[in-house]
């Protein structure tokens, strides 16, 4: 059986975000890691909160909520172990995008914002390993505005 820090090195590993990084940081950052469980049904973050931690679902399932001013929940993913969610809030004070809830017990170890920027600032590699990831989430997120734009131009992001 696998140890709890040698699997969540091993899910931190397969994340888009963090996949540039090399073992030695995967493994410093799995260490800052703590491990929370929840309940089914419990609402593990809600949407519009403050952000200050990541989460990667280590055992049970989750659902991802987002609810808009109209009022009606829509379900965006639902993902198990493996998944994650707030990453970005690593990096910014942007309130919680949506909600998500347990829908069983569940287990997620939470790397808290503080955490992964002391680990920045001892480790500024671990910084420019994550520029290229959030590059490429720039240049996608402006190839689909560009797509739904009915007067395309590529003046957005060059």
């Amino acid at each position: 059986m696998m140890s709890a820090p040698d699997s969540t090195q091993q899910i931190l590993a397969t994340i888009p975000l963090l996949r540039h990084l090399n073992p030695r940081q995967i493994a410093r950052l799995a260490d800052l890691m703590v491990r929370h469980q929840y309940r089914e049904g419990t609402t593990i973050v809600r949407q519009g909160d403050t952000s200050m931690s990541f989460y990667v679902v280590t055992e049970g399932r989750v659902r991802i909520l987002r609810t808009p001013e109209d009022g009606r929940e829509i379900t965006l993913a639902e993902f198990g172990p493996g998944g994650f969610f707030g990453e970005m809030g690593l990096i910014d004070d942007v309130e919680r995008a949506a909600t998500v809830i347990a829908l069983e017990p569940t287990e997620c170890a939470l790397l808290a914002k503080w955490d992964f920027q002391n680990a920045l600032r001892d480790d500024p590699e671990i910084a420019l390993a994550l520029l290229p990831v959030l590059n490429q989430r720039i240049r996608e997120l402006d190839d689909m505005l560009e797509s739904l734009s009915p007067h395309p131009t590529r003046e957005a992001v060059v």
